[in-house]
């Protein structure tokens, strides 16, 4: 049949999809898809005719747009398309098309790789091709048209075909293996690969590098990477080498062929670093010279012992992070021979490099930083140089403290004593990035430590102090206590010297500080040091300005809890500090304040306990209520505070609690309903676009786990006062045990039920109706039949037990019989998954096993909970026929967990 009828219609649907209005757009695709739905086999005819072969005599940008609305449309099911009328589910066009049509419309994509000459057709013709065979081949079905096409591009004396080629196969790396009738060989994809690799043109040399990699990870067995992987690798880094040498790599050209030609080393860096292992020699070199920082006009410090950077710091960022990630992904996977090549040269280099990076990423602040004083602490900093710090971390707890932390002691020593600002910075901020893969070492030198670090509490430049206290605070946090238990009143007395510091943003971060110090820690000595901290923070506070005052309330809320009764003699003026906070007239740009002190005032309460609080409870909950009831805007801060802040409540004042249900559970209940809608029109939509609505919805997502996380502590605090909500919470439950927008929330969700199933227990709210029982466990055995993520499988079943033993009787014998259907699946599946595994044991990398033992673990914990849900289930369970099927289930339960990589399973 031919095509020609539905030209007119296409050209129309083009041309609006072209333009930026929304609701014409809209009404073209659904216009699209009703023809779609009516000529399936002619519609992606003429798209791919339109695309490939430009009939019809469409500008690019048309022919660009068939090939995407074709690559899209194809595989999409269409309302109103059947492959069987009798069930009448939705199918996709490619599925209701015959073999005959699928062929015509290969043949046409054929000929548009073959003869097409424009660039940017011919990479919408490769990212169609690539969808085409991968989804085809997803249904069993090969398109041995193409291969024997690509091998002729390979070939070919054109650099525009030779690409195409390669970028197939990078997008569809199994299509030499999946759709030929012999398939080509690993070492004849080797020699092809290497050909490739070393090609004149540079951008086609980096396609093929993405290729190696995508056939590397998706189109080769265990064996056949063993045997070309590390040599494919290699002559990756020889061509990148070739690369970086010639001209080109300048600051006008930041996004360049060697950034996207280190790209996929990292991901083949992360996933088998044993193939990099021949290459050490010449990689580590040439990646290290990436690494070298360019040079600070600040300080002739000798960070690096390769020439500096000659590019602009932006564009050596985009060159430097995949050199640094491929040697940071060796460090943590390959520790033992990334230190031992050349007797450490890597680590050493590696981290006075970095350090210099830091120091060169803070060119562009002025000598007194007034611009970083003034900024609002509220606005991240995207252009301070993180890169740095994250990598020395991951170094850090990779290599560990014997390795690491002599070379950087060489740096800070020197550092400190160097008249540029950022040199000192740099060694506190890098000291402090270190501390928990460094921990045991800091901790038997704390002392010298403290002693060599200690000076910057009195250094001239404010980021200097602000550095040793994020120095600190990261010391708090990863020496175990160390600092607060052996040396509390040093560490408090300079971080009440800072709190008196000239600069409102190093007082600030003082205060954060503190939190850091207090939180987690079970320190009796330091109430002796209580009233000097209170009093300073108070002296602090009355200061200002605004975003200290914000700092200084969860200051003191952390010293409350740590401090617990002992705060006593401190609760009156605190409590009225932040009454008076509360009442003060505001505007919008005190509402973080506001919301801040509701968080201190119930934290102090919780911390106090309910004799004490009760007294100021119901004024508090009074002014809570007020500010809830004047919030409009979504957006508003106060929101998160005072759902916090209610639930502090709640624990403290228990049963005392119910007369405020009715003003913080409806909330609750309104924001666990909340739904993303889901986007109506997105075939024309570019790659971007399409990405975005997973992003839109954040903050409602946010309050939706945070919703459904208090909701589970009132459950279970209140008990059968509880009751008046339990139905609607259960429902908005059930729904969220499948929520497919966020793993958050159904975990969430899943901790909740049991909660709910006591509410309804306490309260005998379901005493007189098995409906809403029944429902409760068959929407759970529903969820973990339909459940893929171990993990999250896991933790259905553990509160699957939960639940069934809070309710304290046997499921319905239907139930009993769906769970024991359900585990069974659940076995057979895990059966499988483990056979495979093992059967390419012998050819596993490292990354291999480390993803693999991994996935192991969560299979291990829901074969646990698997177990013990069985377990409960034989608890109540009288049935001799339900038993012996538990005891089977049981036998396979230990089978499976004999089936682990290394041969040591576990017992449950």
């Amino acid at each position: 049949m031919s095509t020609e009828h539905l030209l007119g219609d296409f050209g129309a649907i083009l041309h609006v999809l072209i333009g930026t209005a929304d609701e014409p757009r809209q009404e073209a695709e659904k216009h699209l898809r009703g023809l779609c739905v009516q000529f399936p086999g002619d519609c992606l005819l003429l798209l791919a005719q339109i695309g490939a072969q430009g009939v019809g005599g469409f500008q690019l940008d048309h022919r660009l747009l068939a090939l995407v609305l074709l690559r899209r449309i194809a595989f999409e099911p269409l309302p109103g398309l059947f492959l069987n009328e009798t069930h009448q589910h939705a199918s996709a066009p490619f599925d209701c098309i015959g073999e005959r049509m699928r062929s015509r419309i290969e043949t046409v994509l054929c000929a548009g790789l073959t003869d097409e000459m424009d660039p940017k057709i011919r990479r919408g013709l490769g990212d169609c091709v690539a969808t085409w065979t991968t989804q085809s081949s997803n249904r069993q079905r090969p398109c041995y048209a193409f291969p024997e096409v690509l091998l002729e591009l390979m070939r070919s004396s054109d650099a525009n075909r030779r690409f195409t080629a390669w970028q197939v196969i990078n997008l569809a790396p199994t299509l030499m293996v999946d759709s030929v009738r012999d398939p080509i060989g690993a070492p004849h994809m080797a020699r092809s690969l290497s050909v490739a690799i070393a090609d004149t043109s540079r951008t086609n040399s980096v396609e093929a590098i993405k290729a190696m990699r995508s056939v590397i990870l998706e189109g080769l067995t265990g064996q056949e990477r063993e045997e070309i992987g590390a040599r494919l690798v290699f002559e990756a880094f020889k061509a990148l080498q070739t690369m970086a040498s010639r001209p080109g790599i300048n600051s006008a050209n930041p996004l360049n062929e060697l950034v996207y030609g280190l790209e996929p080393l990292v991901d083949l860096a992360s996933t088998y670093p044993a193939l990099f292992h021949d290459s050490f020699d010449t990689a580590f070199p040439f990646l290290l010279s990436l690494v070298s920082p360019p040079s600070a006009p600040s300080t002739n410090y000798p960070f690096s012992p390769y020439p500096p950077s000659s590019l602009l710091y932006e564009a050596y960022e985009e060159v430097a992070n995949p050199a640094t990630e491929i040697l940071l992904s060796l460090a943590e996977l390959r520790s033992d021979a990334f230190v031992s090549w050349q007797a450490g040269r890597a680590a050493r280099e590696l981290v006075g490099m970095l350090m210099g990076r830091l120091v060169a990423g803070l060119q562009d602040q002025d000598e007194e930083s007034r611009e970083w004083l003034d900024d609002e602490l509220d606005e991240e900093d995207e252009s301070y140089p993180m890169f740095p710090e994250e990598a020395l971390d991951r170094l850090a707890l990779s290599l560990g403290g014997d390795v690491l932390l002599p070379v950087l002691s060489h740096h800070v020593h020197a550092l400190l004593h160097q008249p540029d600002w950022r040199c000192r910075y740099a060694a506190l901020a890098a000291t402090g990035s270190v501390a928990e893969g460094c921990s045991e070492q800091l901790q038997q030198g704390l002392p010298d430590v403290l002693k060599l670090l200690s000076s910057a509490t009195n250094d001239p430049h404010p980021r200097v102090r602000y550095a040793f206290l994020q120095c600190m605070g990261q010391f708090c946090q990863n020496l175990e206590e160390t600092l607060q238990k052996q040396y509390p009143k040093d560490t408090l007395g300079a971080l009440l010297h800072l709190l008196k510091d000239p600069e409102a943003r190093v007082r600030a971060h003082a205060g954060a500080c503190m939190v850091n110090f207090f939180n987690d820690s079970d320190i009796p000595a330091l109430v002796d040091l209580l009233h000097d901290v209170v009093r300073s923070i108070l002296d602090a506070f009355h200061a200002g300005p605004l975003y200290l005052q914000e700092q200084l309330m969860a200051t003191l809320a952390a010293v409350a809890t740590h401090a617990g009764s002992a705060f006593g003699p401190y609760y009156r003026e605190i409590m009225d500090l932040v009454m008076s906070v509360l009442m003060a007239p505001s505007d919008e740009k005190h509402r973080k304040l506001v919301g801040r002190a509701i968080e201190c005032g119930s934290l102090i309460g919780l911390a106090m306990g309910k004799a004490i609080f009760a007294a100021d409870a119901t004024k508090l909950a009074a002014i809570m209520i007020a500010i809830q009831n004047s919030i409009s805007a979504s957006d508003d801060p106060r929101t998160v505070y005072l759902v916090e802040a209610w639930a502090c409540f709640c624990r403290a004042l228990g049963q005392d609690f119910k007369p405020f249900l009715p003003h913080v559970i409806p909330p609750l209940l309104k924001a666990a309903g909340y739904k993303p809608a889901s986007p109506t029109s997105n075939l024309s939509l570019s790659e971007e676009e399409a990405e975005t609505f997973a992003n839109v919805h954040t903050a409602e997502m946010d309050e939706k786990i945070l919703a459904f996380d208090n909701l589970t502590v009132y459950a279970y605090t209140m008990g059968s006062a509880f009751q008046p909500y339990l139905d609607r919470c259960m429902e908005l439950t059930l729904e969220a045990l499948t929520f497919p927008y966020s793993e958050d929330v159904r975990e969430s969700a899943a901790f909740l039920v049991p909660a709910l199933l006591q509410v309804a227990k306490e309260s005998n709210a379901w005493a007189e109706a098995s409906g809403p029982l029944h429902q409760v466990f068959q929407t759970m055995i529903n969820a973990m039949a339909k459940e893929v993520d171990y993990g999250f499988l896991a933790l259905l079943l553990k509160s699957f037990t939960d639940a069934l033993h809070v309710i304290g009787m046997p499921l319905p014998a239907q139930l009993t019989s769906h769970l024991l259907r359900t585990c069974q699946g659940s076995l057979n599946d895990l059966r499988a998954r483990r056979e495979d595994r093992l059967s390419q044991e012998e050819y596993m990398d490292e990354g291999d096993l480390q993803i693999y033992q991994e996935e192991q673990e969560e299979e291990g914990t829901a074969l646990e909970h698997m177990s013990k849900a069985l377990g409960m289930v034989v608890k109540f369970e009288a049935d001799g026929q339900v038993r012996a099927a538990v005891d089977d289930l049981w036998q396979t339960i230990g089978q499976i967990n004999r089936m682990v990589l290394g041969g040591r399973g576990q017992q449950y």
